[in-house]
């Protein structure tokens, strides 16, 4: 079966326990997840692959950032095809 975001949309909507909203478009799907503090995952579907992006939290709210960065680094290969970076979100990153 290939996903597309209709498809995943439909299939997320059928299990009543999830506490989640989903708002679907041709290309994307944004899962607001109730349960978990509203958490919000994107999800961007192309022709071969998915791209699930979400914001873990503000950078303020990181005690020691250097450490937090160098954690990250040293323990990306336990986090394969994963990424993490900083973005503006409402003007804070």
């Amino acid at each position: 079966m290939t996903w597309n975001p209709l498809a995943l949309a439909t299939a997320l909507q059928t299990v009543p326990e999830q506490n989640i909203d989903v708002t679907n478009s041709e290309s994307a799907l944004i899962i607001k997840m109730n349960d978990y503090g509203d958490l919000q995952i994107n999800i961007l579907f192309t022709s071969r692959q998915m791209i699930i992006e979400t914001f873990i939290c503000p950078v303020s709210s990181i005690s020691n950032p250097d450490e937090f960065n160098t954690f990250l680094l040293r323990n990306q290969k336990m986090m394969p095809l994963s990424s993490v970076g900083i973005s503006s979100v409402q003007q804070e990153e």
